[in-house]
């Protein structure tokens, strides 16, 4: 009869318990190839998906005592890698920033607010490990539509929405770069952003 797996669990209780390289290293290799599967499967991208689970990997050794063992380990290493991909994210292109996708209609205020930790753990209790992927997922995928959408847009919406939106340019500073009314300007993000905004699922 094969041996049985131990489970995440019991890794997790022996790390605990031991803090030895041995009983990390167990856990490691187990957790490792699932986080980097989800991590590049964010960001699209190799070398940020290795960097990315390292830093994951490395507060699962530093931060261990702040993790909740009456919780599954993956879990909590998923809400930090999923945080790591959006500081990746940030610094990878500063155009694409997800500040914007608020002006969509996204609702990015518990990725993006300093949820309390308990919080978060009392949220993991009754959410499974794949909806919080699935949840990440459709968030990421919003994201991106949003991105294409504006590469949609008439040419006359399209150059003032990235440089208000995307760019953060000051209203003012847009009106002089087109030579155009500050009211026109206005009127022309409003109406880009209510396009975007319909051809987003939510």
């Amino acid at each position: 009869m094969p041996k049985k797996q131990t489970s995440y669990r019991e890794l997790t209780e022996n790390y605990i318990k031991s803090k030895s390289e041995r009983d990390y290293k167990a856990l490691y290799t187990r957790v490792r190839p699932g986080l980097r599967t989800y991590i590049y499967n964010v960001v699209k991208d190799n070398e940020a998906t290795d960097d990315i689970l390292t830093n994951t990997l490395t507060k699962m050794w530093t931060k261990i005592d702040q993790f909740d063992p009456q919780y599954q380990i993956t879990t909590w290493l998923y809400r930090i890698a999923f945080n790591e991909c959006l500081g990746w994210i940030r610094q990878r292109n500063k155009k694409r920033s997800l500040d914007a996708m608020k002006d969509y209609g996204i609702n990015t205020e518990r990725y993006l607010s300093k949820t309390s930790a308990r919080d978060l753990l009392v949220e993991m209790e009754y959410k499974s490990e794949q909806e919080w992927i699935d949840e990440d997922n459709h968030i990421m995928n919003q994201y991106e539509t949003v991105l294409k959408n504006i590469d949609t847009l008439k040419p006359m919406y399209k150059g003032i929405l990235e440089d208000r939106l995307l760019n953060n340019m000051k209203y003012e500073d847009i009106a002089d770069k087109y030579n155009l009314p500050l009211q026109t300007i206005k009127n022309r993000i409003r109406r880009g952003k209510a396009i975007i905004a319909s051809a987003t699922p939510r």
